[in-house]
Order: structure tokens, then C-alpha cells, then sequence
């Protein structure tokens, strides 16, 4: 969407385009904290957990066989 149209819809601000980004944002975000208080943070905690286990070095294909393994 153009500047324009984005304005004639009523956004603002555009979506998070990282998960890094993204979860910068939930942690920032006191009225999701809220609405669903420690489910937020779990979920951040979870995320958190899985980004540790996503940088240990190891190859793509090591990588892409732990998430079908775990999830």
C-alpha cells in the first residue's frame, strides 16, 4: 500500500518485519501485556528460548530437521 492509501485506511505504523522486531514490540506493548498478562510473557520466554536454539551453529539442513522434530 502507498503513504496515501495506508492513510485513508487509518494505519499508522506498519507491521514488525523481523521476529526480532516483533518481539521488541510485544514487550513494549502494555496494553497486550494487559489483556493477556503471563500468556505474553510465556510466549516471549518460549521465543526467547527457541531463538537461543536457532543460533547454535549447525547447518540449515540441521536447523529446518529440529523445528519438524520439535514442532
Amino acid at each position: 500500500m502507498s503513504e496515501a492509501e495506508r492513510d485513508a485506511v487509518g494505519v499508522r505504523r506498519r507491521l514488525p518485519l523481523t521476529w526480532e522486531e516483533a518481539r521488541g514490540a510485544l514487550e513494549r506493548d502494555e496494553a497486550m501485556k494487559g489483556l493477556f498478562g503471563g500468556v505474553v510473557e510465556g510466549f516471549l520466554a518460549a521465543g526467547g528460548i527457541l531463538d537461543q536454539l536457532m543460533s547454535i551453529p549447525t547447518s540449515e539442513v540441521g536447523k529446518v530437521q529440529m523445528l519438524v522434530e520439535n514442532y
